[in-house]
């Protein structure tokens, strides 16, 4: 659709990120049978820990099932961004609606927001700074 325009604060695929109900037994399968590589851990209190595996330029996110509190499979592709906070404003600008606003993860430097897009995927901004 010529009528779309490209947000240009968009640099790249970030992320994949599945919910599991065995995070131990997924890092596992993806690091002995597939080869990625554990890349970092996000401890939770009370839960397996949230996963970073790196699958080339791609992280692959593991995401415990009872703190997400989400079916089990895909939860949302995330795209890399330099300042979540403005390419949020330039989607919003564009019509797009925020699921949720951007917010600090509480971990590592992460900034991130949620928004939807065609067939109702979640789609995530994401900021690091560390």
């Amino acid at each position: 659709d010529p009528n779309l325009r490209r947000c240009a604060v968009v640099q790249r695929i970030h992320k994949i990120a599945l919910v599991t109900d065995d995070v131990e037994g997924a890092v596992k399968y993806y690091t002995q049978v597939l080869g990625l590589e554990l890349a970092e851990r996000f401890p939770v209190d009370g839960d397996e820990d949230f996963v970073f595996l790196k699958a080339g330029d791609i992280t692959l996110e593991l995401m415990p099932k009872k703190t997400m509190e989400a079916e089990v499979g895909f939860h949302h592709i995330s795209f890399r961004v330099d300042d979540v906070d403005n390419s949020a404003q330039d989607l919003k600008n564009e019509g797009v609606d925020m699921e949720v606003e951007p917010m600090d993860a509480g971990v590592g430097g992460i900034r991130l927001g949620f928004f939807r897009g065609p067939n109702n995927v979640r789609l995530q901004l994401f900021e690091r700074n560390q």
